[in-house]
């Protein structure tokens, strides 16, 4: 096997083991292969890993691994943002110092705006706090969103914080703070990202995907440059023909394997970014559909409970519901929000102890058979929450 086929087959095996260990548990993809290798990687190899640890040695190894990863998965360690920021600042070592000569003007301020592009919004992502809810600003999150009495309910408080709940918010028990419309903790820039700072996550991601799509794409244009400059006739003139031309896929993939081989620093970089770039597609995209839908990363989770139990048959409405304004409400609790759209849904499910509720089910409870029967009132239109979520007026 060829240095290019063994590099290639690398790069995919560790791309797909990050891919899947890092975003398998997606709602997206339960009840999918890639939510089963999830599974496997954090559940059926460590519970094997620990029976025969456990039988070999006592579980004195387990002790340890156990201390590792919660020290891994549970403390705001800076591991992996070392690890993501030395890929990208070695990668450009090896890259630019290579490529550079090849490079015209345009080139080379292209490439350099989307490396500095990259690191401001990786700066920005991991240094901002805005998101954080603090006594100070819980009066003007409170009054951010709405309750829509499904995810979200009024009245409930932190037990950490002490603060009661704004709609949307969640607490983040890494960075131990209440975030205001929580997406997710991200543990490559160390941070939690809300409703001040997801702008700052998505210029990354779009940012990042350009750069790895910009550097395979010179890779490629070098690369072929090398080949061509290198089928030369006896008198030392360039061929106007391109090297490509006539040449089976195999002859093809063989001759870009000897540049490849030529100037290692180039190819090498040129390839990490082409076969990690569907990463960051991934990931930008995912965000993308998650603006369209109107929910957060957080949000979708829940709805992907609430579809189960749905499923289950567990989930009922109110057949009679009276609108939540003209019920007693505690301004402090649940204040009014200037919101487009309201709903006066009311729902029961029956996995909550609620014996209240409980006798009504077969009243005038309707059981609910699918999650288009709830309305979703964070959703105001794919522009209007794209507005929202990149805090646009």
């Amino acid at each position: 096997m060829s240095l290019v086929k063994k590099l290639v087959l690398a790069i995919l095996a560790v791309s797909l083991v990050t891919f899947v260990a890092l975003f398998g548990r997606l709602p997206a993809f339960r009840k999918t292969p890639i939510g089963y290798m999830n599974r496997l990687i954090w559940v059926k190899l460590p519970g094997l890993f620990l029976r025969i640890d456990s039988y070999l040695t006592g579980g004195r190894s387990a002790k340890y691994l156990k201390q590792l990863g919660h020290y891994l998965m549970d403390e705001n360690h800076p591991l992996i943002l070392i690890f993501y920021m030395s890929l990208i600042f070695g990668a450009e070592c090896l890259f630019i110092p290579s490529a550079w000569p090849y490079l015209d003007q345009r080139h080379r301020i292209t490439t350099s705006a989307l490396i500095a592009f990259v690191y401001a919004f990786t700066y920005m992502c991991v240094m901002s706090k805005s998101s954080t809810i603090t006594a100070n600003n819980h009066r003007e999150q409170m009054s951010r969103y709405p309750y829509d009495h499904v995810l979200f309910r009024p009245g409930r408080t932190c037990q950490t914080c002490q603060l009661v709940k704004p709609a949307r918010s969640k607490h983040c028990a890494i960075c131990n703070v209440c975030v205001a419309k929580h997406d997710h903790h991200c543990i490559w820039v160390m941070n939690c990202l809300g409703r001040e700072n997801y702008v700052f996550f998505m210029s990354l991601l779009l940012s990042l995907s350009a750069l790895l799509s910009w550097g395979a794409y010179l890779a490629y244009g070098i690369l072929d440059r090398i080949l061509q400059n290198n089928l030369s006739h006896d008198d030392g003139v360039i061929s106007s023909i391109h090297w490509s031309q006539g040449k089976t896929w195999s002859q093809y993939f063989h001759m870009l394997g000897w540049a490849f081989a030529k100037d290692f620093s180039i190819g090498g970089v040129g390839m990490l970014a082409l076969l990690t770039a569907p990463l960051a597609y991934g990931l930008l995209f995912y965000h993308i559909y998650l603006i369209w839908a109107g929910m957060t990363t957080n949000e979708s989770f829940k709805w992907a409970m609430w579809k189960d139990d749905i499923t289950d048959g567990y989930v009922y409405k109110d057949g009679e519901p009276t609108d939540h304004e003209e019920q007693t409400r505690d301004l402090e609790i649940e204040p009014y929000v200037d919101w487009p759209i309201a709903s006066n849904q009311k729902l029961f499910n029956r996995t909550e102890e609620n014996a209240e509720h409980r006798d009504l089910v077969s009243a005038k409870w309707i059981r609910v058979k699918g999650l288009d029967e709830i309305d979703n009132i964070y959703d105001l239109g794919f522009l209007n929450n794209l507005r929202d979520a990149l805090r646009i007026l």
